[in-house]
């Protein structure tokens, strides 16, 4: 098996209208693209995604796991975490999208500083023309995506909960320890806020 410094974890359900854009956006990285892989777990979407996701496949870019059922975002997770080669892991929902530097700024914190065991970044809340709403901080309203973690502590705390279909974050941060977080205030990761459909993704 050949390894990888990062495994970059995208979730997807029913999103293939979204799903490009976030793939562009970490195929377009100041990190070498040798220095990561892209998983896309699928859980069993209904919508044209597997088209949308196809091409990025068929060029190798990307790699696809399709979940036979739709097992929600903690199992999904999971299943991405279990199939990563790399170091360090992070997850990045299939609606939302990073900015260049998203990669090679987390990447190389934690490569330098052992004693981390995961690093956050500052977001943009954005809408779904990529206006900027505002942006906000992952102290103050942490999010589980944006969070790159050391894969092998990842793996001692239990990982992402299979049995959590959404939340899945709240979870998570409940077995970290947190002051082994570091927090990078530079706003590196664009979260998508959708109409009315935000019950599950953004609750402050």
């Amino acid at each position: 098996m050949q390894y990888v410094d990062v495994s970059v974890i995208v979730t997807n359900f029913n999103y293939g209208k979204l799903i490009r854009r976030c793939i562009r956006s970490l195929l377009h990285q100041a990190l070498p693209s040798e220095n990561y892989e892209i998983i896309v777990v699928d859980d069993y979407s209904t919508d044209d995604s597997l088209d949308a996701i196809g091409t990025f496949v068929e060029s190798g870019e990307v790699r696809l796991i399709q979940n036979s059922e739709n097992l929600g975002i903690g199992a999904s997770a999971q299943v991405g975490v279990i199939n990563s080669r790399g170091k360090f892991v992070v997850r990045v929902d299939s609606d939302d999208y990073v900015q260049p530097p998203f990669l090679y700024m987390l990447y190389n914190f934690l490569k330098y500083n052992p004693k981390y065991v995961a690093v956050s970044c500052d977001y943009f809340l954005t809408d779904n023309e990529e206006r900027i709403i505002q942006a906000e901080s992952f102290e103050e309203k942490g999010l589980a995506c944006g969070l790159m973690f050391r894969t092998s502590y990842l793996e001692v705390i239990g990982s992402y909960n299979t049995a959590k279909r959404v939340f899945e974050d709240k979870d998570l941060f409940n077995r970290i320890e947190l002051d082994k977080i570091y927090h990078l205030p530079v706003p590196l990761y664009n979260y998508v806020k959708h109409g009315n459909a935000t019950t599950d993704r953004y609750n402050p």
